[in-house]
């Protein structure tokens, strides 16, 4: 059976069209990628697309429970394998917890808790969340004060002693204040920056590296070298306890949250967020700000824990061989899932960079289609061995262009083509070359490639340069092809031709009109905003602002009169940076494009203010925002706000650290601001802001 395949098939096929034997075929495959999980940690689908399949067995065991052999949902799936650790057993079985992806799901657990109860429904459940980890489970056992042993989960009954392993890590405790036996229960996680050191530093010997982080902690778990283990810089965070009941009663604890607090008395690392909420509304209401908490984490979380607060309930609550019923998994929403690869794309950027794009197997990934991803250039590709028709993992973070981070290892993949870099360039064929000092290549074809002319043009009107709305990459890519545009200039002269742009297809009077205003309106634009969208190679939102000191009139952009020394003594402008500059406003066509350019906008030069610089509390100042805000009922954007601050000297940040100095809060701020206050940084309202910049 081609286990892959009949699982994709199984994933879209509804609940209700699966008979009898389907069920059956489906128990197999729930064992299969058990297997390839637990025992071999070589998964071929995502953790979403088993979760999914699982939902759906336990519903047709269900339905066809009088017609089945055995239950594949309630039995424990992993089997001991050859391994050269001794084999120990727990003392309480380590349970999976149940997953759930969506809001209902949720109000049903709470409903289900109150069931089991007996409680009206309209009563409150108090409930504590925390992160939930996906990564390898550990029991450490401590008796007489001190550290004894240390276990893996298996198959949830018996697996490794890997006690001396664990000894090296540097967050466990060897010794605590706690006489009788204690088997706590912990994941044993590895940090993003630890995980990115290692597979750099085995890049650069020519080995192996990990295709992520969670089997790089485990591999480092495993090791038989226990100095490896040392040097990975491991993290525990403690959870659960064996021992659960009999640690309560000598503690007369009753709650969840009382047993935490009785873990970091001693010393021992909890989860990073951990609070109680009276109601599972009210988790609801705050579950998507766990993203922003979720991105400053130097670890990998894919969810979060909740349980009923009230540890004497959960034996009412009861639970099943597979998991607690007084606890639930709340996952995020799925940004890894597995794909195929159909082909590849050589795209050529407005700065000459030749990179490969994949286009892909259709997939939903937070609900949307993704048919293509970036594989960001061909030192990523022979990293990962990426091929064409290769299946691989594809994540999509923060809503940014998705990513493939690793190749599914399958029996066929030897016979398929591998993805080089092109030999001539995809849009002027000029022969491709290779930066000697970086992993790139690119088309040195510079001004007369149409590929690259077109990635500037359409980079120009986008919001991060001249921002003209109405005015998109596919309309620039049309006026392209039709003629009406050339240059940059003419993107400016519009109005000109606006009987041409009427009659192409689909543009109305209206939509015309909404196009030639934007256009009027982003005449008005300042320096760094020209800077951003002459497309100067590594000249961004950040350098542009730096260098824009530099333009105090057209004089100064005509006739550039600084060398590249000059430009070095910038903060934070590098010798090739300097170079691209210089090398741009040297360039005779450059001088004629911004000759022209001039012409037809209203630049806004660079204004020395030496009182503002002198004086202002804020000159030279890093500062981070919170949500929305309003004043006197008016709602000021998060553009308009960053634009206040840069005018007044200080510099935007987009998360809070102990660079900051100030916090501008509204409403809404939680995490930020907790984490401020922690930190000591400078709150401030918008009002007192606002305030001190008048009487600045």
């Amino acid at each position: 059976m081609d286990y892959l395949t009949k699982s994709k098939e199984f994933l879209n096929k509804k609940i209700d069209d699966f008979s009898l034997q389907d069920t059956k075929i489906l128990q197999k495959l729930i064992k299969y990628h058990s297997d390839l999980y637990y025992n071999k940690e070589q998964p071929i689908i995502s953790d979403k697309e088993y979760d999914d399949l699982f939902k759906k067995l336990e519903f047709l065991e269900n339905k066809f429970k009088n017609n089945l052999d055995y239950f594949q949902t309630k039995k424990v799936w992993a089997e001991i394998i050859e391994s050269s650790f001794k084999k120990v057993k727990h003392s309480r079985p380590m349970i999976s917890l149940d997953n759930t992806y969506n809001e209902e799901d949720l109000r049903d657990f709470d409903e289900r808790v109150k069931k089991n109860l007996w409680t009206s429904k309209d009563e409150n459940i108090e409930y504590s969340v925390e992160f939930k980890f996906d990564w390898l489970w550990i029991e450490i056992i401590y008796e007489n004060w001190e550290y004894k042993q240390a276990i893996t989960r298996w198959n949830w009954i018996e697996w490794e002693d890997v006690t001396e392993n664990i000894r090296q890590i540097k967050n466990i405790p060897k010794k605590i204040n706690f006489k009788d036996k204690l088997e706590i229960r912990w994941e044993v996680i590895m940090p993003i920056s630890s995980f990115e050191k290692i597979n750099k530093e085995a890049l650069a010997k020519g080995e192996k590296v990990f295709s992520n982080p969670r089997n790089a902690a485990s591999g480092s778990v495993r090791t038989k070298d226990i100095n490896i283990t040392k040097k990975r810089n491991l993290k525990f965070f403690a959870y659960d306890l064996a021992n659960f009941d009999i640690f309560c009663e000598e503690l007369w604890i009753k709650k969840y949250d009382k047993v935490i607090e009785e873990f970091k008395k001693l010393w021992f690392e909890v989860s990073e967020f951990f609070k109680i909420w009276k109601n599972i509304e009210e988790i609801i209401n705050y579950i998507d700000n766990f993203w922003d908490l979720r991105k400053k984490l130097d670890f990998e979380i894919d969810g979060l824990v909740i349980k009923v607060n009230n540890c004497e309930l959960w034996d009412k609550i009861w639970w099943t061989e597979h998991h607690p019923r007084y606890a639930i998994a709340y996952k995020f929403p799925a940004e890894i899932l597995t794909t195929k690869i159909l082909s590849v794309e050589h795209h050529v950027w407005r700065t000459w960079t030749i990179t490969p794009v994949a286009n892909l197997e259709p997939i939903n990934i937070w609900w949307a289609i993704i048919r293509r991803a970036t594989l960001h250039n061909y030192e990523e590709v022979e990293k990962l061995d990426v091929r064409i028709w290769d299946l691989v993992f594809i994540k999509r973070a923060w809503e940014v262009i998705p990513k493939i981070i690793s190749v599914v290892d399958t029996e066929w993949r030897e016979k398929l083509e591998k993805i080089r870099p092109p030999k001539y360039c995809p849009s002027c064929e000029s022969e491709v070359k290779k930066d000697e000092w970086k992993a790139r290549y690119y088309c040195p074809n510079k001004d007369f490639c149409p590929a690259q002319h077109y990635e500037r043009l359409a980079f120009a009107v986008s919001k991060n340069a001249f921002d003209i709305d109405w005015l998109w990459e596919k309309q620039i890519k049309l006026f392209l092809e039709e003629w009406i545009i050339h240059s940059l200039v003419d993107i400016f002269n519009l109005e000109e031709k606006k009987e041409d742009i009427l009659s192409l297809p689909w543009f109305k009077e209206k939509s015309v009109n909404n196009i030639i205003n934007a256009v009027k309106k982003a005449k008005n634009t300042t320096i760094s905003r020209l800077l951003i969208a002459l497309s100067i190679p590594e000249v961004g939102k950040k350098t542009a602002k730096i260098i824009s000191k530099l333009f105090k009139s057209e004089n100064d952009l005509l006739n550039f009169p600084y060398k590249i020394e000059d430009l070095e003594k910038l903060p934070e402008i590098w010798p090739e940076i300097a170079k691209n500059i210089y090398n741009f406003f040297n360039n005779d066509a450059n001088k004629r494009l911004l000759s022209d350019l001039v012409k037809v906008l209203n630049i806004e030069f660079y204004k020395e203010n030496k009182n503002r610089e002198k004086n202002s509390e804020f000159f030279a100042k890093k500062f981070c925002i919170t949500w929305s805000f309003k004043i006197n009922w008016k709602k000021i954007s998060r553009d308009e706000l960053i634009k206040i601050i840069e005018e007044n000297w200080g510099e935007f940040i987009n998360s809070v650290s102990k660079n900051i100095d100030f916090l501008l809060v509204w409403e809404k701020a939680w995490s930020k601001l907790e984490k401020a206050k922690k930190l000591g940084i400078k709150i401030l309202s918008l009002e007192d802001f606002l305030e001190k910049i008048k009487t600045d």
